[in-house]
């Protein structure tokens, strides 16, 4: 009877703790990423890209930090923050790209006069 109730308290545990360990929404995003000082990570659904710059150092991270949509209307680069990430801190924004400019899109970082992109994703 013991070995019952210790089998019975073991099962519930056991998924009690799977309940707290189930992954989050952002874990479920598939991200595209390039870059090491600056982590430079770009995901989209549907026509809905969201970009996301990661500083990992302890220095700020300076410069203009935007997403360019591409499609049969051309280039629609929009910039997303102007300014600095500070330390070990993240932003992150979505934009939703307009009509025309929807075949793929690209996040970039511009930086003391250089350009920093992160992969391009097929939309």
């Amino acid at each position: 009877m013991k070995k019952v109730v210790h089998l019975a308290l073991a099962a519930l545990t056991t998924v009690s703790l799977v309940g707290l360990a189930s992954p989050s929404a952002d874990a479920a995003t598939s991200w595209h990423c390039s870059g090491q000082l600056t982590k430079r990570c770009i995901s989209h659904s549907g026509t809905k890209v969201t970009v996301k710059f990661s500083n990992t150092t302890a220095r700020s991270a300076k410069g203009q930090f935007g997403v360019t949509c591409v499609g049969s209307g051309g280039q629609d680069a929009k910039v997303l923050k102007d300014g600095t990430i500070p330390g070990y801190d993240t932003f992150s924004k979505s934009y939703q790209c307009p009509k025309g400019f929807r075949d793929h899109a690209t996040g970039w970082q511009m930086s003391n006069g250089k350009v920093y992109r992160t992969p391009a994703v097929k939309l």
